[in-house]
């Protein structure tokens, strides 16, 4: 599960990371970074491939609506889909055939109860989260209505079973995306089946060398520095010992 996450990098950082031309970030709608806490059905910010095939940075409202919802709430959470079902989702099936994305992040929470733990790469490099997108209007939207009814950009996080230490706080994390795979991840035209197999091993692999540590719970009084600092003591590695958390 990620229902919770950090960046500390401005959106041109991204941009430029991602190699997202200039007129291919929507910079007005995408919300404020550094931001040490993203949350489910607000704003956040995807990098995807336009029709034309370049690659664009857009806000999208985390939790995925698909196209054929009569409904913009669905009753069921889908700011998370499971790597291993996904593809046979209908909520899902469309986006992993065609409608790829990452999600940029610095880190991200895990919570062992209400204890929250952040994960992050040692060295500070940024993680790609696999992502999924789709858009969504009112399907009661009229030609004379259309302009009050825009598409809506909307996407989910995949995840995967955790590996090692990472399950003892909690049996899900993010599905990341290796850097020599982000292209063919984005790439609309490849099978995204295939694309979803091979990621589900090469992801768990890269996540193997995050770092992670105890973290204060959000509250009235905490900062947002104090969100990703550790609660006591360093950061630790997955192998390490960890006797006062477990």
């Amino acid at each position: 599960m990620c229902r919770q996450y950090a960046l500390d990098l401005g959106w041109d950082d991204v941009a430029a990371r991602y190699g997202v031309a200039g007129d291919g970030m929507k910079d007005n709608d995408l919300p404020p970074v550094p931001c040490r806490r993203f949350e489910p059905k607000h704003p956040i910010g995807i990098v995807a491939r336009g029709r034309d095939g370049r690659r664009r940075l857009a806000a999208a409202h985390w939790s995925l609506v698909p196209r054929w919802s009569r409904d913009f709430e669905l009753p069921y959470p889908t700011y998370n889909a499971r790597s291993e079902s996904a593809a046979s989702k209908p909520t899902f099936a469309d986006s992993v055939r065609s409608m790829r994305a990452v999600v940029p992040a610095t880190g991200y929470f895990e919570f062992k109860g209400d204890r929250p733990f952040y994960f992050y790469a040692p060295d500070g490099s940024p993680l790609a989260m696999a992502g999924l997108y789709s858009w969504w209007r009112d399907p009661s939207a009229t030609p004379s209505t259309a302009p009050s009814s825009p598409w809506r950009l909307t996407a989910t996080i995949l995840t995967c079973p955790a590996l090692d230490a990472f399950a003892k706080v909690h049996d899900r994390m993010p599905l990341l995306v290796p850097p020599d795979m982000v292209a063919a991840w984005l790439d609309h035209a490849q099978d995204g089946l295939r694309l979803l197999r091979g990621l589900r091993t090469a992801g768990p692999e890269l996540s193997r060398s995050l770092a992670f540590h105890e973290v204060a719970p959000a509250a009235p009084g905490v900062g947002d520095a104090d969100l990703t600092t550790p609660l006591n003591g360093a950061g630790r590695r997955p192998e390490a010992e960890q006797p006062a958390l477990f």
